[in-house]
């Protein structure tokens, strides 16, 4: 899985700052980070308050890559 405590570091963003920007808590953010299992909606949406972009990569059989933009707000998820 994700270690989302990493990807918030090397945004150079505090579990308070992520809080405020979710609307959330400080508690909310640990048990986040700390969940072997979160919903894609809330992985997206813990990006985007980072400003991480991400993209899904998925490979089909065959070999064809079909990607998918996670944090562009301007597509939908």
């Amino acid at each position: 899985m994700i270690d989302l405590a990493a990807v918030r570091h090397a945004a150079q963003v505090t579990q308070v700052q992520l809080a405020e920007r979710l609307g959330i808590t400080q508690g909310q953010v640990s048990r986040t980070e700390r969940q072997a299992d979160v919903l894609l909606s809330t992985l997206v949406a813990y990006l985007r308050a980072l400003g991480v972009e991400a993209e899904l990569i998925l490979t089909v059989p065959g070999g064809e890559a079909v990607r998918h933009s996670l944090t562009d707000s301007r597509k939908e998820d």
